[in-house]
C-alpha cells in the first residue's frame, strides 16, 4: 500500500495550510452496514403489530431469536437482551447481588456508564489504574481491595481486551465476582475466547457507535443458570406478576423479586439479528484497517506505539500512541484533527472520576452509596491524583479512530496526515 507524503515545506492545516483529508470519514461500524435486510426485518415487525417481545397478535420472537444467536456467537450458555448497555450492566450487578455496603473495582479509564451502573446499584465504585493499552491493570488490584470489595468490573475499551487471566486469578483468590463491561468490544477475543464470556457475567452495548447497533440496545451473557434467571427476572419487573389479561407471566421460574423494566423491544431485536450476521465481516475489516494504519505510523519518529498483542488487540478499533509530554500530545491531536485525521485524547485526556458529578458524588437522591453511614461508616473521597499513572497516560496519549469501512484513500490519508504532523511538531 502506498500513500502520499506531503512535502516538509507544506504548512500544517492548523496554521492555514491545506488538510491532507478534506472530507469526513465514515467511522461507524454496524451503523454503516445498515441496509435492506434491516429495513425488511423492521417492516416485518411493524406489519406483525407485535412490537413487544413477549406477546402480540402475531409475535415473531425477534428478540428471543437474537438472544439465542448471540449466545451461540460468543460461546455462552445464556444471553438476556436489554434496552441498552447500561441496562445490561444493571442486570448483571443485580444478578451478582451487588448493593449497599459493597464496593466494585472499576478502571479509571472508562465511559461514565460503568460508574453510573455501580452507583445505581447503591454500591461504591473504587477506581484502579490502567496499563499502556488503557485497560485495567491487574497489578493494581491488590491496592484497591478492601473488606467491602464485592466485584471487579474490567472494561474492554475500544476493541482491546483486558488481560483477564490475572484478573480472574485475583478474583478467585479473594472470592470476588467479575462483571465484564464489553460494551465497546463486541466480538473481540482474549486468547481466542470472546470477551464477555470470561467472568461471571458479561455485558454488551449496541448503541450507534458500536460494532453492531440498533441505536440503543444491550445484552448480558453468562454460563450460570441462576445468574441468568436473576438477570432476566430483574429486567422483567422481577418476574411472576399479574398482566393486564389477568394472567401471570413467569418466563424463567423461581422466586420473584421487585425489579425494573430493562427489556429489549422487537424492533431492536429484528435489527440486531441482521447486524449479528454481518459482525464477522465487520471484525475482519476492523482488523485489516487497523493493522494498515498501525504499520504505517509505528515507525514514525517521536511516536511511542506499544507492541502488538494479538491475544488482546486483534480487533482494536484504532491506534494509540504516546508523546513525551501532555503539551505535545495536545498539539499533535489538534494538528491531526485539522488535517482531517480522526484523532484525539482518550476521553479528553481525563479519567472518568474527573467528571464533577463523580468528584462531588452528586446523585439524584440521597442515601447509598455516598450518604448511608449504616452501610458505609467511612466516607469515600474522590480526587484528582487517585490513579496517577492513568492520568499521566491519558494526558500523553493520542488515539486514532479506525472504521471498518474506511476506503484505501482514507487509510493513505490518515498515515500521510500523521507523517506530516510529526514532521512539523516532533
Amino acid at each position: 500500500m502506498t500513500h502520499q507524503n506531503p512535502a516538509a515545506s507544506d504548512p500544517l492545516a492548523i496554521d492555514g495550510g491545506a488538510p491532507v483529508i478534506d472530507r469526513p470519514l465514515n467511522r461507524y461500524k454496524g451503523a454503516a452496514a445498515i441496509g435492506e435486510q434491516e429495513k425488511q426485518a423492521v417492516m416485518e415487525v411493524l406489519e406483525s403489530q407485535s412490537l413487544f417481545r413477549y406477546y402480540g397478535p402475531n409475535l415473531l420472537s425477534k428478540v428471543a431469536h437474537f438472544e439465542q444467536e448471540f449466545a451461540r456467537f460468543v460461546g455462552a450458555r445464556h444471553a438476556a437482551a436489554a434496552s441498552n448497555g447500561t441496562a445490561a450492566l444493571r442486570m448483571g450487578l443485580a444478578a451478582l447481588g451487588v448493593g449497599p455496603g459493597d464496593e466494585v473495582i472499576v478502571p479509571a479509564v472508562t465511559f461514565i456508564a460503568s460508574v453510573g451502573a455501580i452507583v445505581a446499584s447503591r454500591a461504591r465504585p473504587v477506581f484502579a489504574e490502567v496499563d499502556e493499552t488503557m485497560q485495567l491493570d491487574p497489578a493494581d488490584l491488590p491496592k484497591r481491595l478492601t473488606k467491602r470489595t464485592k466485584a471487579i468490573m474490567p472494561v474492554h475499551l475500544n476493541g482491546v481486551a483486558v488481560d483477564m487471566d490475572p484478573v480472574l486469578d485475583f478474583a478467585r483468590s479473594h472470592g470476588l465476582k467479575v462483571i465484564e463491561d464489553a460494551a465497546q468490544s463486541c466480538g473481540s477475543r482474549y486468547k481466542g475466547k470472546a470477551v464477555g464470556t470470561l467472568g461471571d457475567v458479561g455485558c454488551f452495548s449496541f448503541q450507534l457507535e458500536k460494532n453492531i447497533t440498533s441505536g440503543e440496545g444491550g445484552v448480558l451473557v453468562t454460563d450460570d443458570d441462576e445468574l441468568f434467571r436473576r438477570a432476566v427476572i430483574y429486567s422483567d419487573q422481577g418476574g411472576q406478576f399479574w398482566t393486564s389479561h389477568a394472567g401471570v407471566r413467569d418466563t424463567v421460574g423461581g422466586q420473584p423479586v421487585i425489579g425494573e423494566n430493562l427489556r429489549m423491544n422487537e424492533i431492536a431485536g429484528a435489527i440486531l439479528g441482521c447486524q449479528l450476521a454481518k459482525l464477522n465481516e465487520i471484525l475482519n475489516r476492523i482488523e485489516r484497517n487497523t493493522t494498515i494504519v498501525r504499520e504505517g505510523v509505528e515507525t514514525i519518529p517521536g511516536l511511542q506505539v506499544g507492541p502488538r498483542n494479538p491475544d488482546r488487540d486483534r480487533h482494536a478499533l484504532g491506534v494509540l500512541f504516546y508523546l513525551p509530554t501532555a503539551e505535545q500530545a495536545d498539539a499533535v491531536a489538534a494538528a491531526l484533527r485539522a488535517e482531517g485525521v480522526p484523532a484525539g485524547k482518550v476521553y479528553g485526556g481525563q479519567p472518568v472520576y474527573a467528571a464533577p458529578q463523580i468528584l462531588n458524588q452528586w446523585t439524584i437522591t440521597r442515601g447509598c452509596p455516598f450518604d448511608c453511614p449504616s452501610y458505609f461508616p467511612e466516607p469515600i473521597q474522590y480526587h484528582m491524583g487517585m490513579c496517577p499513572r492513568s492520568e499521566d497516560l491519558l494526558a500523553r496519549g493520542v488515539g486514532i479512530s479506525v472504521g471498518p469501512f474506511y476506503e484505501e484513500e482514507d487509510l493513505d490519508g490518515i498515515i500521510a496526515g500523521v507523517e506530516k504532523v510529526a514532521r512539523h511538531l516532533l
